[in-house]
Formats: structure tokens, C-alpha cells, sequence
């Protein structure tokens, strides 16, 4: 079996761009992509299943591509973990002050509260919501392209 990737031309390289990147002068093979199914690609705090994707593939997380600390800071949508030296994913509650939360159009202040808020939840008030989910032996099962019924069953709640 041939190992992806390796090639010296890039050309070849690009031709299975899911998989591979043409990086200086050598083709090396993309982040995550090791991983074959959500559970374990999900594991990995660096990576994400990517439905938008066909068929489904594992990626790096959007943030964790931008490497250095100044391109990270550049976009609004990530920040810089000192302690770790990566980038990630800004989430709205770790913005302390009212303009830095403003500033960001996917955040929203609540004076109320002072807290910054995603900008979905910021007008509602809190909610529960129970969900019940089928507990037999058909959710072990595959179900479409996720490894069991359970991990389809999420996705559903996440993109409601």
C-alpha cells in the first residue's frame, strides 16, 4: 500500500488535498486526517469532524491552523493560550471587558450580568431541556456515517 503524501512534486500533492499539503518543498499529510471516525477524530483536542465534507473527513480546528501567536490574536474569532502555545476557538465568556465582547459579532454584553455571552443565548433567559434517547441495542449499531446511533443523535442537538 502506498503511504498518502508521498510525493516530491506538488502537483501530485494537491491532487488529494483532503488528505495532504504541499508545506516548503514536500507534501505532508494534513493534521487529524489520521483519524477514521468521530469518536476518535473528536478526542483529539485539536481537531473536528468535519460534516460540511463529503464524505465526512477529520480536520484541524480553524484556529489551530493559524500557528503563531500574532495571527491568532489577528482574528476575532480565536485567542492565544499562553500555557499552551496554541490557538483556539474564542469562546464569548472568556472576554472580560464590555468593548472586547462588543467588538466581536458573534458576542454579546449583558449589562445585567457583565458577562459577554454568544450572541444566540443573549436574550434568553435560561432554560432546561430534557431529551430522551432510545437506550436499545440498535444505537450500538452504525448509523449513517457516525459509529453508533448515540454520536448521530448529538449532532442532531448541536445543529438544533
Amino acid at each position: 500500500i502506498a503511504q498518502p503524501c508521498a510525493t516530491t512534486d506538488a502537483a501530485v500533492c494537491q491532487v488529494d488535498s483532503r488528505r495532504c499539503e504541499w508545506v516548503g518543498n514536500s507534501c505532508k499529510v494534513r493534521p487529524c486526517v489520521q483519524y477514521l471516525d468521530e469518536k476518535t477524530c473528536d478526542h483529539d483536542v485539536g481537531c473536528h469532524w468535519d460534516v460540511s465534507e463529503s464524505p465526512a473527513i477529520c480536520s484541524e480546528k480553524y484556529c489551530r491552523k493559524l500557528g503563531t501567536e500574532a495571527a491568532c490574536n489577528n482574528d476575532m474569532k480565536c485567542s492565544w493560550n499562553s500555557a499552551d502555545s496554541v490557538c483556539k476557538e474564542l469562546v464569548c465568556s472568556d472576554v472580560a471587558d464590555q468593548c472586547g465582547c462588543n467588538a466581536r459579532d458573534f458576542c454579546s454584553w449583558d449589562t445585567e450580568n457583565k458577562v459577554c455571552k454568544a450572541e444566540e443565548f443573549s436574550g434568553c433567559p435560561p432554560m432546561d431541556v430534557v431529551v430522551v434517547m432510545d437506550g436499545s441495542g440498535s444505537m450500538s449499531a452504525s448509523f449513517g456515517r457516525h459509529p453508533h446511533g448515540f454520536y448521530a443523535m448529538l449532532e442532531a442537538l448541536r445543529e438544533w
